[in-house]
């Protein structure tokens, strides 16, 4: 049988349409802050934690700027963000995996009065994945067979990124519905209701329902909104538990 994984193409499987581009992420130091702009991926992440190593003085802020990317990459980023103690800084916008695991990770989360903090899905649930353009022609290609076995490998990867998800999320004391809240069907009326929705967010009293505390607003109140108007993130409403 022919190997029948990318694993380029199933990476982007767990990454939003709009980070599966050619975007470079670039990594500097800028006003004593660590900056983080673009995907998150793994090169990024060990070019930050040289920067950060090398600096004498070390900084107290990641300020990012990322449309997401690959789950063990942001996980892994998460983690060091929360071991090193960092406040992370949202400015624009922050969203799938940048939303999953690092904005929750730092100690303090500052946010400009219309960040985006945009959710869209973990890998825990597979049902709702999609397969992304590269994925799909390598899908089409196959016989039926092959399309099964294909399946099971991405089923394979989702659980076992599921697994760490959720252990990462009690490790941060967060929800571990937080990525996936918004996939419910009862909250089918607030996202497919705007046929330009890509995904959910959150109001400040809900991030801290689910766990996420220490939000702070630079000139409150906090209205996020979308960096476009053909990719609408609704707010939707969190359960008490």
């Amino acid at each position: 049988m022919r190997n029948l994984m990318c694993s380029a193409a199933l990476l982007a499987l767990f990454s939003p349409a709009m980070a599966a581009g050619e975007e470079t992420t670039q990594v500097y130091f800028s006003n004593g802050q660590l900056e983080y702009v673009g995907p998150i991926n793994q090169a990024a992440n060990q070019q930050l934690i040289a920067l950060y190593d090398s600096l004498a003085a070390k900084p107290a802020v990641l300020s990012i700027r990322s449309p997401g990317g690959e789950v063990n990459a942001g996980m892994d980023l998460g983690s060091w963000v929360r071991a090193h103690k960092l406040n992370v800084r949202v400015m624009e916008f922050c969203l799938s995996s940048c939303a999953n695991y690092v904005f929750p990770a730092g100690i303090e989360k500052i946010v400009s009065n219309f960040a985006m903090i945009g959710y869209h899905g973990g890998p825990g649930k597979l049902e709702k994945l999609t397969l992304d353009e590269s994925a799909r022609k390598i899908y089409d290609a196959l016989s039926a067979e092959e399309q099964k076995a294909f399946m099971a490998q991405i089923a394979g990867i989702s659980s076992q990124g599921g697994r760490r998800e959720a252990q990462y999320f009690e490790q941060l004391g967060v929800r571990a519905d937080i990525s996936s809240l918004g996939q419910n069907e009862r909250y089918d009326q607030f996202v497919k209701a705007n046929p330009n929705a890509a995904g959910w967010t959150y109001s400040l009293d809900d991030f801290a329902r689910l766990g996420v505390r220490d939000i702070s607003v630079i000139n409150p109140p906090w209205k996020p909104r979308s960096a476009s108007r053909k990719m609408v993130f609704v707010t939707i409403p969190v359960d008490r538990q």
